[in-house]
Formats: structure tokens, sequence, C-alpha cells
């Protein structure tokens, strides 16, 4: 049976909703903690999802063990093993392939609209997105630069490249679609991180998070189940 491995950065930031999705389709996966695992051989699985974390990119004295990552990402894309990377997935991606990750002007933190370019509608990772935009969760302070080649798939007004592919099927998303009922209780409620959203975002903004929830977190799992069912797709995992 063809497995997935999903690559964790962080304790707050698990597999989530992705997980649960998998497990749906009887799709069998692994999951290694970056900080401190070695990377296996990618050759032995389907597909590779890299999940977001509070690491910078370009923080490589701080976090050593993102430049073997990046090392280990060539590797994947010469291989032709297909990716997903969701926030620090994509940035590290994206670093490792030549473009700049550094940090925003900005910090974005809740639920939002991504605008889909004429290609990205066009993109077999959007399939069914009618509407031309995708409802995501945003919590990052970087961004990051194209690399050389990639196509670019989904915008917005505050970062320019929420979405972008690199060759046939590696794909880097700047926002998060892993988050479930725990994982958003964890960043809502867990005291330094809410503590943090309050600092960088002010109490007016934290609370407004909390009210958009019940309206906003149905659309955006819908969302998130097309297009992970999506990237699925692309790797011959379901049909």
């Amino acid at each position: 049976m063809q497995k997935v491995l999903l690559l964790q950065h962080t304790w707050d930031d698990p597999h989530g909703y992705l997980g649960n999705l998998l497990e749906i389709h009887g799709i069998d996966y692994d999951v290694v903690q970056i900080e401190n695992t070695p990377l296996p051989d990618p050759t032995t699985y389907a597909a590779i999802i890299a999940l977001g974390g509070s690491q910078h990119a370009y923080a490589e004295q701080e976090f050593p063990y993102l430049v073997q990552e990046k090392v280990w990402l060539r590797q994947l894309v010469a291989q032709d093993i297909p990716y997903l990377g969701i926030c620090l997935g994509a940035q590290m991606l994206a670093d490792a392939l030549g473009g700049l990750t550094r940090p925003h002007n900005l910090t974005e933190i809740g639920f939002f609209n991504v605008q889909l370019t004429p290609q990205g509608q066009q993109d077999p990772l959007f399939v069914g997105f009618t509407e031309g935009y995708e409802k995501v969760f945003h919590w990052h302070e970087d961004t990051f630069d194209l690399p050389t080649e990639a196509v670019l798939l989904a915008t917005s007004a505050n970062t320019e490249n929420q979405a972008f592919r690199y060759g046939r099927h590696f794909y880097g998303l700047q926002y998060h679609i892993e988050i479930d009922n725990d994982i958003l209780n964890t960043w809502l409620y867990h005291p330094s991180m809410k503590e943090s959203i309050i600092e960088v975002l002010g109490l007016p903004a934290y609370q407004a998070i909390e009210q958009a929830r019940k309206e906003e977190f149905p659309i955006y799992q819908q969302h998130t189940k097309m297009l992970f069912e999506n990237f699925l797709r692309i790797c011959n995992l379901i049909h």
C-alpha cells in the first residue's frame, strides 16, 4: 500500500483535518517530527505533506535542521515525488528552489479569502472552486518570492504569493488547510498563543476571529476537503 509522509515542524501544528481525510480514504501515513527525527528516504512514499510551524525558513543558524530539510526537498523535486507544503512548508519549498523567504510587512491571522489566478482556475489542485476563491486560515508573518519557473495559483491584496506550483506536482500554500476544531482551540486559547495574537492584532481583532469561527469554519473545511482530495487525485491515491 502506498503511504503518505507528513512532516511536522511544531507540536501545535499537527496534521489535524488532513489526517482525518487520509483515514477516511484508507490511506496510510507516517509522521516525522522534523526537530528531532532524521528525514526518511522519500522514494518509499507516494506523496509528502509539510506542515506549518513558528520557525522562519531563513533562520538556519537558530534551526540548523532546516538546512538538511532544504537539501532533502531539492532531492525530492529531482526524484519527482508529489509535495504539498503548508505555510512554513510552502516557504521551505520556495526557499529550497531559490525563492527568497523574508519577513512580511504585516502579520496575517484569521480567516481570509484568497483569489485564484487564471492559472489557478485551470490547475488540477483547484478543480471545483467555481467561485474563483478559497476560504483559508492564516497565521504567518513571513512571505516569499516565487522560485524561477513557478506558477502563481492564488493571491490576495495583503500577500501576493498565496499558492504556487513548481513543475508538475510540487505545491506551496502560504495558508493553513490542516486545522480542525482541536487545533483552532489550541491556537485561540492556549495562554501563550492567545497572548501572542492579542499582542499582534489587538483584542478586538482576536474577538472578531472568535466570532467569525461559526460562520467561516464550515466553508473553510469544505474548501480544504476539495483541495486536499484534488491533491490526492494528482498523486493517484484516490480516483
